[in-house]
């Protein structure tokens, strides 16, 4: 009872200090690019993460920075899909896919920080308040596209609908709104690119104004709404404390409950591959949702992973962000299943060091000595598939705290 009290108490902290909500349109509030970088200077991100910082290689400076390609190839933001973002994959407290998990050290942020970072990316990560469809309008008829695109013909914005029609004479193959995906859509292009396909838009030979051409990204990028909506999860928290090595606290609040029948709870060892853990019949009201949690008592070692499925009474669903939490072994651990595998078939390496290291290399050695393949695994349960692998014995090893070789034994069959 003694730590239920105290999470509830720093949860209720960590509400009080959440960044506000800068825009209200027609109701719906949502956070905007200053939110987040209020938000992540709170965290004390832009201590490493500053425009000229010799160790960072992405900075959130302006919004241009934030939205980049990591080196990784990997999306830092996915627009409207967080749980896909390279940055929530960073900072969910598992392993990550790219680079080092942030913030570096044990320390995370909190839950409430996080999920107003999700609930950002999931509505399109906007720059500014996300404009509706008549907006749009107008701002295409301030810079006078009215003149030449009147119909299906040369395409038109004359209605909503009419936006997604490719003209029928084009030669441009790109289409022409691609919701979340401004920079992939011709509209987009055409404002901003010189030698994008057929005529630039340009307005009495000038490029449209910087402010238009953003609002019209961020709608692009917010899944071209017709009108005002709502955040897509009416989750007010989600998270997860550990009590100690036998049990985890989940608790959730929602915003609101309209038509809402009950949560599944879900959880998972390796963040992918998650099983049902606990239905719980929501009982909250349509005006200002409820208050749940549950206690897991059977937690694995190293990181436990869990999200929730909001099921309607017409059984469709939304999915909850995903949080981990870490139940430190006092063993190394290293193991690989399944044993005997199959060529070109997945399979999972376990792996949970001792000293906390965050990644390590894995060595595939046939049974003379020779390397065949080496990965660079995570901390956690990794899904490999390895080809070009001939039937027989090999050797997996990597190595552990004091520099000693861990290695275990692996049969690979043939189809």
């Amino acid at each position: 009872m003694k730590h239920l009290i105290t999470y509830i108490f720093l949860w209720l902290i960590s509400l009080m200090e959440l960044t506000g909500q800068s825009c209200d349109v027609n109701g719906k509030k949502h956070y905007t690019f200053d939110d987040i970088k209020f938000l992540l200077d709170k965290n004390n991100c832009n201590k490493c993460h500053y425009k000229g910082s010799y160790q960072a290689l992405w900075t959130y400076d302006t919004y241009e920075n934030m939205t980049i390609l990591s080196l990784c190839g990997s999306e830092i933001i996915v627009h409207g899909k967080s749980s896909v973002s390279l940055l929530i994959d960073k900072l969910n407290g598992g392993p990550t896919s790219c680079g080092n998990a942030m913030p570096l050290g044990d320390k995370m942020i909190s839950d409430a920080d996080l999920l107003a970072l999700e609930s950002w990316i999931d509505i399109g990560a906007p720059e500014k308040c996300i404009p509706v469809f008549d907006q749009i309008k107008e701002i295409l008829t301030i810079n006078k596209c009215n003149l030449c695109h009147v119909d299906s013909e040369s395409w038109s914005f004359e209605s909503y609908n009419s936006v997604f029609i490719k003209p029928l004479f084009t030669t441009c193959e790109d289409q022409e709104l691609i919701k979340y995906r401004a920079k992939e859509s011709l509209l987009y292009k055409k404002i901003t690119d010189k030698n994008v396909c057929g005529l630039p838009m340009l307005v009495d030979g000038n490029p449209m104004s910087e402010d238009h051409i953003d609002h019209i990204r961020d709608w692009i990028n917010a899944g071209a709404p017709e009108s005002a909506r709502v955040l897509p999860v009416n989750l007010s928290e989600f998270s997860t404390d550990k009590l100690d090595d036998n049990k985890i606290i989940i608790f959730w609040k929602t915003a609101s409950e309209i038509n809402t029948s009950h949560f599944e709870l879900e959880t998972s060892n390796d963040g992918i591959h998650f099983s049902f853990l606990a239905k719980v019949i929501a009982e909250g009201s349509e005006l200002s949702g409820g208050y749940y949690q549950h206690i897991f008592k059977e937690p694995k070692k190293g990181f436990n992973y869990f999200r929730m499925r909001i099921v309607d009474f017409d059984n469709s669903y939304l999915l909850s962000p995903v949080r981990v939490e870490r139940i430190i072994n006092k063993d190394e651990v290293f193991n690989i299943y399944p044993v005997p595998t199959y060529n070109n078939n997945p399979f999972n390496v376990e792996w949970y060091p001792l000293d906390g290291r965050e990644k390590a290399r894995l060595l595939i050695m046939n049974i003379n000595g020779s390397l065949c393949d080496e990965f660079i695994i995570n901390n956690g349960v990794n899904n490999l598939t390895f080809s070009g692998l001939k039937a027989g014995v090999y050797y997996l090893s990597i190595e552990d705290y004091n520099a000693s070789r861990i290695v275990r034994k692996l049969v690979v069959w043939d189809f």
